[in-house]
């Protein structure tokens, strides 16, 4: 059996869905969700399958969904109203989409991929969904998404990151501690992996265990032969070191000779 999990925030067209997908035997339902947070979380406690998930959503995204989900999680189908043209910016994560108003013939296309995909188990395809996956970080660094909420994991919950008000983000052991709203969120994603989804203008690497957002530096000190300390005016006076490789791109970002 293939285990299905639908995302739409609208609930006449996840009622239309789950109907439409009674016609598949070899096909369940094992939830459903609203929004992007929902999925996270369903995702996760009922390990679907497959997600087919709405686009625009309130709260999180369908892109800020698929980039928090973990290399090797479920398949995701994008279900959208986005014309064919648009769809291209989502090709590079998605196992597959479907135009709403959803066709029964687009569907039953969409499901005869997906028997396909599981009953050969073709690790080969399955890697190259993950490498598609890991592609959609790289495409959002370009442009728009810029500025776009995104979902971190902190311990067995979801929580949404507004990036304007993040002032640092900071490699600890195992965990990134991102530095916002006056406390620390203890994430399991990586640093390398946080700062691909932040905007270069606004976010700076300043060590490599280090990135500070750049409207939030206050001053920089200096300790010693050419070690500087960023100092920012959050509520807790974050200090954050800055290697002597990067201390020339924060000098020429603030315009210091």
């Amino acid at each position: 059996m293939i285990r299905v999990l639908i995302v739409d925030d609208e609930a006449p067209a996840r009622s239309r869905f789950s109907r439409m997908l009674t016609q598949f035997e070899d096909v369940i339902l094992v939830g459903e969700g609203s929004d992007g947070l929902m999925a996270l979380d369903q995702a996760a406690k009922l390990k679907p399958d497959v997600i087919f998930l709405d686009i625009e959503m309130p709260e999180l995204d369908g892109l800020g969904v698929a980039e928090a989900l973990p290399y090797d999680g479920p398949k995701i189908v994008f279900v959208t109203a986005y014309n064919e043209h648009a769809l291209k910016a989502f090709e590079v994560c998605a196992f597959d989409y479907i135009v709403k108003p959803v066709a029964p013939e687009r569907l039953q296309v969409c499901i005869e991929k997906i028997r396909v995909f599981f009953n050969k188990k073709n690790r080969e395809q399955d890697d190259q969904i993950s490498e598609q996956r890991a592609r959609l970080r790289v495409e959002l660094a370009g442009g728009d998404h810029f500025g776009r909420r995104f979902a971190v994991r902190v311990g067995n919950r979801f929580v949404i990151c507004n990036p304007e008000k993040v002032s640092a983000i900071i490699s600890r052991e195992h965990y990134s501690a991102i530095v916002i709203d006056d406390k620390e969120l203890l994430s399991d994603d990586s640093l390398d992996l946080l700062s691909a989804r932040l905007d270069p203008k606004q976010f700076l690497r300043v060590h490599r265990s280090a990135v500070i957002n750049v409207d939030f530096l206050k001053e920089l000190e200096r300790e010693g032969d050419r070690k500087y300390m960023a100092v920012l005016h959050d509520t807790g006076q974050t200090r954050v070191p800055i290697s002597r490789e990067r201390l020339n791109d924060i000098k020429v970002r603030l315009g210091i000779n």
